[in-house]
């Protein structure tokens, strides 16, 4: 659908204040933008369909080696996210989900098995084994456990702790905190209430 409102110019994404990160940000967006920049040059020529036929392909083996070999083994640039490893297993089980490519039994288990590490004693799940329980966590380890969509990988979650997790979260105006101590935000109410459904613990204390 074509949007002559859409802001074709890319922004800065620093506020004046220039970091490593908000670097990278930049040349990730000028990039994007020249590619919507050529997109629009192809429509406006009438070209567009024209290009696309036939030479717009998902390569799809090779998006699912790539996911595969990610739940084996991911490369160091990915230490940074040592808080988020039940996102990564979530991001790239759903991704083979939607591909329509999900590993062996043996490797799903394998994957159940490290999110049960991330596990908190008290319930929820953590960024990666013997840290925090936090809302975005478990939110990401519940969903990863239900494309696995096996008994065994149901059977991780303790649903009792989780349930008093996410009371133990919850905040007087109504939202969650998204950890002990934490922050309160949309995200808090989205990933508690999502993970209390998903599980089968959304109660109207959870609700209220």
């Amino acid at each position: 659908v074509r949007d002559d409102s859409v802001n074709m110019t890319p922004g800065q994404a620093d506020d004046g204040n220039s970091t490593e990160s908000s670097r990278t940000q930049t040349e990730t967006e000028d990039m994007v933008f020249r590619c919507l920049q050529r997109a629009r040059g192809l429509e406006e020529a009438g070209q567009f369909g024209e290009h696309v036929q036939g030479g717009l392909t998902l390569q799809r083996r090779q998006h699912v080696e790539f996911l595969v070999a990610g739940l084996e083994e991911l490369s160091a640039g990915h230490a940074s996210l040592d808080a988020s490893r039940p996102w990564l297993c979530y991001w790239i089980l759903h991704s083979l989900a939607l591909l329509d490519a999900l590993p062996s039994e043996a490797m799903l288990n394998r994957v159940a098995e490290f999110l049960a590490r991330c596990q908190d004693k008290d319930g929820g799940f953590a960024g990666g084994p013997g840290q925090m329980a936090h809302l975005a966590p478990t939110y990401a380890a519940i969903n990863a456990l239900t494309t696995i969509g096996t008994d065994y990988a149901y059977s991780i979650v303790d649903r009792q702790k989780l349930h008093r997790f996410l009371c133990s979260m919850k905040h007087p105006s109504g939202g969650f905190t998204m950890h002990q101590g934490g922050e309160v935000d949309v995200r808090g109410s989205y990933c508690g209430l999502a993970a209390a459904a998903l599980s089968g613990v959304l109660t109207p204390e959870l609700m209220q």
